[in-house]
């Protein structure tokens, strides 16, 4: 779990192309662009971008899941989404989602125009919000590119660029728990009320805090880590006597996982104070301690967001106050639904994924311009419902308890 609320920026992260086993696609948003042209100053959609790129016209869309759209398209304008890793050579179809009332062209390139893919034929779909997808098939040999869209002709908006694979395969599901009961061969109860490094104010429990229920809107048996406002059990915490009770489960010296697509099926607690994380850790810490195990946070939350979740990674020059971090914006609260948050992780990069759709991406060079890239090896789970400490701050008056993340699933892919 991330150690402080200050984090280090990267915009315009490097991006490739993983054939997920979720997706087997990549999806990338019009508005994670990571260099463009913009024939006209300033943004004409607001608040909506968080691009570096202020020129740019970002806006918030009604399309499907939301989110925003690059709008007031020109000709001549164009935007590039760097390294697209194409595993193999082959047939990939590229998807455009746009919307234009009148009709209008677009062309895909890779490498500033040097390989072009063709024209896209965008029909009138009358209306800016109006949207449709359009697509092409093509044949791309195995490497890594540079993705361009670029505007033939103006009138149109543009919210994603998919690139999936048209010949089938990808990962294999290699394991699972779906949580029709808590596993002790798969699975340790941390315990303790030492504030973990980050002056949390609960006692983790052994096993008191989680349980197997049935989900109605999971439509299946789900594990749930509750956090508590009581301590039954008399705990002393770090402060004294313990406000909150909570659950921190592992799989250290039972499962650990090296490489591939590791995702859960989460609703989160939401409530000021409230910290869930779904995370993982090098098997070597005991051994070489953190940040040099290495840490990779899937998923967090703090409360005083209702609306966001966070993905970082942290290493041996680029941990506690200056980690690699993404940022995901939701369209609802978090606890308000059921939602797939997950990494893919290769020898040369890890990318943060919620729903299957890229949010953000951090390669080994970048890594290695602050220090050791440490994920070549071995990593366990950790599921947790901290309450309190640096980041999220402690419950106030607004709080609300009991808190539950509910497990749905967790898969992994290689």
């Amino acid at each position: 779990m991330k150690r402080t609320s200050s984090r280090l920026w990267f915009v315009g992260a490097v991006t490739f192309l993983f054939v997920s086993a979720s997706a087997n696609a990549v999806i990338y948003q019009a508005e994670s662009f990571n260099s463009a042209n913009d024939t006209t100053a300033g943004n004409s959609g607001g608040a909506c971008t968080n691009n570096a790129n202020v020129n740019v016209d970002i806006q918030g869309t009604t399309d499907a899941g939301g989110g925003c759209n690059v709008g007031w398209i020109a000709q001549g304008e164009w935007l590039a989404f760097n390294g697209l890793n194409v595993p193999t050579t082959g047939s990939y179809t590229i998807r455009l989602r746009v919307a234009s009332p009148s009709g209008a062209t677009a062309s895909v390139d890779l490498n500033g125009g040097a390989i072009q893919l063709g024209n896209f034929a965008i029909p009138a779909t009358g209306g800016w919000q109006t949207w449709t997808t359009v697509s092409r098939t093509v044949t791309l040999n195995a490497g890594t590119y540079n993705l361009g869209v670029f505007a033939q002709t103006a009138g149109w908006n543009f919210n994603w660029i998919e690139v999936v694979s048209a010949g089938g395969g990808g990962p294999t599901l290699t394991w699972s728990d779906d949580f029709n009961s808590i596993n002790t061969a798969t699975w340790n109860h941390e315990v303790g009320g030492g504030g973990w490094g980050n002056n949390e104010r609960e006692y983790y429990t052994a096993g008191n805090n989680a349980f197997i229920q049935f989900d109605s809107q999971a439509g299946s048996n789900v594990l749930v880590l509750e956090a508590r406002r009581d301590n039954p059990g008399n705990y002393n915490c770090w402060y004294g006597r313990c406000e909150y009770t909570s659950s921190r489960m592992n799989t250290s010296g039972k499962r650990t996982f090296q490489y591939g697509r590791i995702e859960a099926r989460l609703k989160l607690p939401q409530t000021q104070g409230i910290w869930p994380a779904f995370w993982m850790l090098g098997n070597d810490i005991g051994t070489v301690g953190w940040p040099t195990s290495g840490e990779l946070d899937i998923m967090e939350h703090v409360g005083f967001e209702p609306n966001i979740t966070h993905g970082a990674m942290h290493g041996p020059n680029y941990s506690g106050n200056t980690p690699f971090a993404g940022t995901n914006y939701l369209n609802e609260r978090v606890d308000a639904n059921y939602h797939v948050y997950a990494i893919e992780w290769n020898s040369t990069s890890v990318r943060w994924f919620v729903d299957g759709v890229q949010f953000y991406s951090v390669t080994k060079s970048q890594v290695q311009g602050y220090g050791n890239w440490v994920f070549d090896h071995p990593f366990f789970l950790i599921l947790n419902v901290a309450v309190g400490g640096g980041w999220p701050g402690n419950p106030d008056g607004s709080s609300v308890f009991p808190q539950r993340m509910y497990v749905d699933y967790i898969r992994v892919y290689q």
